[in-house]
């Protein structure tokens, strides 16, 4: 079976996911072997995926998100939102000012029924407007 040449922008898209695991790593947990250990990989693993040279599992990101306190829409995509530690994302952002800071009380509430395309009830008759 050949193999084919990956596209760049994914390999962009893997440095940039390294890039971002790094970040909050290094916020956490500095040293690297320790964090491997915790989350039952090779320390090489890790850095491999650190520097972008190897992807990391759905299985990994999601042990990444627990342990290191931060969204997965943090590490896959870079957005800090209210699912990531609020000192951990302020400490982020202020590092690494080209990430993008969501706050929660700035983010759609999706309980509520905010749409503008929704009409009004309609008015009984018997109602009047002040």
């Amino acid at each position: 079976m050949a193999k084919h040449k990956r596209p760049d922008s994914l390999t962009a898209l893997q440095r940039a996911i390294g890039t971002r695991i790094s970040w909050a790593r290094e916020l956490v947990m500095p040293n690297q072997s320790e964090c491997a250990r915790l989350l039952g990989v090779d320390a090489s693993t890790l850095n491999k995926i650190e520097r972008g040279d190897r992807a990391p599992s759905v299985f990994l990101i999601a042990a990444l998100s627990n342990r290191l306190r931060v969204s997965t829409d943090f590490l896959l995509k870079g957005v800090l939102n209210g699912r990531t530690d609020e000192e951990l994302a302020l400490r982020l952002a202020a590092l690494h000012p080209e990430l993008v800071l969501q706050r929660q009380d700035m983010a759609p509430n999706t309980d509520r029924n905010t749409s503008s395309d929704i009409p009004d009830p309609p008015k009984r008759p018997d109602e009047e407007i002040h």
